[in-house]
């Protein structure tokens, strides 16, 4: 076990399925006690029972991160009842639809900022007034290759990618003196339910042309990369992008 992880009080937004899931059992494997939240209250339950089942400590919370006095009712919740929220992962998110800006429909637009990024927001506010007291907090924020680029027909995915890493910026700039350090990943084409919508066609382009690892990601991948941001093998690591897309921004 990462001794820096032990006893942690975790808590992991969108566990219930792929990159949030495998963080979550990856935390509790390192001795965390990890707090899944998710809407999806079967799958949620589910990341749950496997980690307690193989001796791990979880508790589920049913949660839409777009929903502010929900997210403060849990943060505070957690907080009050295991006495601590050390490490957070606010992960939970949708996917974009498909068409130009002049194209997506406001109710597309303001779902995917509510949750994708005002979602951040609230959760980011909520773990800080639980970490700045005991002047200790560890906050993986999870973005996308998109945060970073620009990509026709996802507008609204792009801007709010985009706005996580700006509020990761800029929270490490204000907290990294109270010993919070903030960073974000930025997962490319990796293997969860989201790449069941992209065809088979350009999943070879992606796998035989643009990525050099000639492979998808695995959500277990982008986890063992958050868990390392949260671990103090990162210790001086603090308002960090980092990148997980096999090479693909790199030519």
């Amino acid at each position: 076990m990462d001794k820096s992880i032990k006893n942690k009080v975790a808590f992991v937004t969108g566990a219930a399925l792929g990159i949030g899931r495998a963080t979550a059992i990856l935390l509790a494997k390192k001795g965390a006690k990890v707090m899944v939240s998710d809407i999806n209250e079967e799958e949620g339950v589910k990341t749950t029972s496997i980690i307690n089942d193989a001796g791990g400590y979880a508790r589920f919370f049913k949660l839409d991160v777009s929903k502010k006095d929900d997210v403060q009712k849990v943060c505070e919740t957690i907080h009050s009842t295991e006495g601590s929220l050390d490490l957070a992962v606010n992960n939970a998110g949708i996917a974009g639809g498909i068409g130009q800006i002049h194209e997506i429909p406001f109710e597309s637009w303001e779902r995917m900022i509510s949750i994708c990024l005002s979602g951040v927001f609230y959760c980011m506010q909520e773990e800080l007034k639980c970490m700045l007291p005991k002047g200790f907090g560890r906050i993986v924020n999870v973005s996308s290759l998109a945060g970073l680029n620009g990509l026709a027909t996802a507008g609204d995915y792009v801007a709010a990618k985009h706005g996580v890493i700006g509020l990761t910026k800029t929270a490490a700039l204000e907290y990294g003196a109270f010993n919070v350090r903030v960073n974000a990943v930025c997962p490319g084409f990796i293997q969860t339910a989201i790449m069941d919508d992209v065809s088979q066609e350009v999943q070879d382009y992606i796998t035989q042309v643009r990525v050099p690892m000639k492979r998808i990601g695995t959500a277990k991948e982008v986890a063992e990369a958050i868990v390392w941001l949260l671990s103090d093998s990162s210790s001086y690591v603090n308002g960090e992008n980092l990148l997980l897309d096999g090479g693909f921004k790199a030519g």
